[in-house]
C-alpha cells in the first residue's frame, strides 16, 4: 500500500479493485466477487461506482488497502500510508488498519517515521538508526526502556538531561544535583525524563528549580517551557491543572522510579 495510493485515476473503486486479481489471470465475475467482499469490508459499499477524484483521502486509503488485500496477500507492507491525511482522519484510518491487521490474522510491515503511530498500530517495533537496527521490541520495551539516548529521544518526546553517575553507580549528579538512582555502571550518563511524568510545584519544592518559559494551551493539556540549570525542560499539565505564568519562578519534581538512566558513550 504506497504512500500516494497508487490508484488509477481513470477507474472506478470496483476496476481498481479487480485489477490485481484479473491481471492473475481470474475472471471478472471472480475478481469483482472478491473486490465486493473487500469492499464490503473497509465501508466502502455503494461506492464501487465512483472514481478516485470523487472519493475522500480516507476512501482513497480504503480503496488503496481493498485492492491489496483481494489479493489475499501472507504478507501486507504499508509505506507511510497515512502521510496524505489530516490528524483526525488519521488516527481514524490508522484505528481501522490495526482492526483489520487484528481480524484477518495478517503480518503487516508498516513503515512510518510517526512515533505515535508506530506505538499505536505495532505489535513489534524495529528503530533503525543509520541503516542498523538499534532496537526491537514491543511499544512498551522501546518507550519505557529505551537502549540508548538516540532512542529515548527518537520514541516520543524525553528531556534528556546529560550528567555523570557516580558513588560506585548509585548517583545521578547533573548541574549540582544529585539523584539516587538504582546501581548502573559509573560514568557519563544521560537521564530521560518524559513530559507527562514531570510535574509543576512551588519554586524550593521540588527537584530542581527555575522559570517559566512559556505555556502552549493544546486543549488536553498545556505544553509548558521550565529554563532549569538542566536546561529547558518539557512538561505535559492537565488542562484543568492550575497554569504557570510565563516568567515566573516554579519548581520541577518527579517520582524518582519514572526516571530512565543511559550510558552516555
Amino acid at each position: 500500500v504506497f504512500q500516494s495510493y497508487a490508484l488509477f485515476p481513470h477507474m472506478t473503486v470496483m476496476d481498481n479493485a479487480c485489477y490485481g486479481p484479473q491481471s492473475m489471470g481470474k475472471s471478472r465475475a471472480e475478481a469483482e466477487a472478491l473486490a465486493q467482499s473487500k469492499l464490503q469490508m473497509l465501508g466502502l459499499a455503494g461506492l464501487e461506482k465512483r472514481l478516485p477524484s470523487e472519493l475522500s483521502g480516507g476512501q482513497q486509503q480504503r480503496v488503496a488497502v481493498a485492492r491489496s488485500l483481494v489479493l489475499e496477500p501472507a504478507v501486507l507492507l504499508f509505506d507511510e500510508p497515512l502521510s496524505n491525511l489530516d490528524a483526525k482522519l488519521r488516527r481514524r484510518v490508522r484505528q481501522e488498519i490495526r482492526e483489520l491487521q487484528q481480524s484477518l490474522k495478517l503480518t503487516v510491515v508498516y513503515v512510518t517515521h510517526d512515533q505515535s503511530e508506530a506505538l499505536a498500530v505495532s505489535d513489534r517495533i524495529i528503530v533503525m538508526e543509520a541503516g542498523r537496527i538499534a532496537q526491537q521490541g514491543s511499544p512498551q520495551d522501546l518507550y519505557q526502556r529505551p537502549a540508548s539516548r538516540f532512542l529515548a529521544d527518537f520514541i516520543g518526546d524525553a528531556n534528556l538531561v546529560d550528567g555523570d553517575v557516580v558513588d560506585d553507580g548509585r548517583t545521578f549528579v547533573s548541574a549540582g544535583v544529585r539523584l539516587a538512582i538504582d546501581p548502573v555502571p559509573a560514568g557519563p550518563a544521560t537521564l530521560a525524563l518524559r513530559p507527562h511524568r514531570l510535574r509543576l510545584c512551588a519554586a524550593g519544592a521540588g527537584r530542581v528549580d527555575g522559570t517559566c518559559h512559556r505555556v502552549d494551551y493544546l486543549g488536553s493539556h498545556h505544553e509548558v517551557l521550565v529554563d532549569t540549570a538542566w536546561g529547558t525542560l518539557l512538561l505535559f499539565v492537565p488542562d484543568d491543572a492550575v497554569a504557570p505564568v510565563a516568567g515566573g519562578a516554579v519548581g520541577v519534581d518527579f517520582d524518582p522510579a519514572t526516571m530512565i538512566v543511559l550510558p552516555r558513550a
